[in-house]
């Protein structure tokens, strides 16, 4: 499976890695946005899925999504909010308007994390 993380906190990335066993899964990293539209640009394949967080400088999720969903190769990517953001929220109201699979708030257990990852993957493929 492969899964792209976006997140600029070094150590939540890292922690994120460790949900997600190499032996399972194809990690791409990036740590804003911009880096992520980047690795997107240069990828040969979609992923199956996107943990983004939504607080990040230089381009913040939503921006991203804005950007992702105009992308014809990854238009349709399911993507995960791990974010600190309260429920009402306008950033997170914006992120879901712009079609977000799930959403799972900071402090995460990595195991919940990567279920969620693995639900919402799973029902992408269902769609499909």
């Amino acid at each position: 499976m492969r899964l792209l993380i976006v997140e600029d906190s070094d150590l939540i990335r890292k922690v994120t890695r460790l949900a997600f066993p190499a032996r399972e899964y194809e990690l791409q990293e990036a740590e804003n946005g911009v880096s992520a539209l980047a690795v997107l640009a240069s990828a040969a394949r979609p992923f199956d899925a996107i943990v983004l967080d939504l607080r990040m400088a230089d381009m913040n999720g939503v921006e991203f999504l804005r950007a992702l969903r105009q992308r014809p190769l990854h238009h349709d990517t399911p993507v995960v909010i791990a974010t600190i953001e309260e429920d009402t929220s306008p950033l997170l109201a914006e992120a879901r308007r712009l079609g977000v699979a799930k959403v799972v708030k900071k402090p995460w257990i990595p195991k919940d994390l990567a279920a969620v990852v693995q639900q919402v993957c799973a029902e992408h493929q269902q769609r499909k």
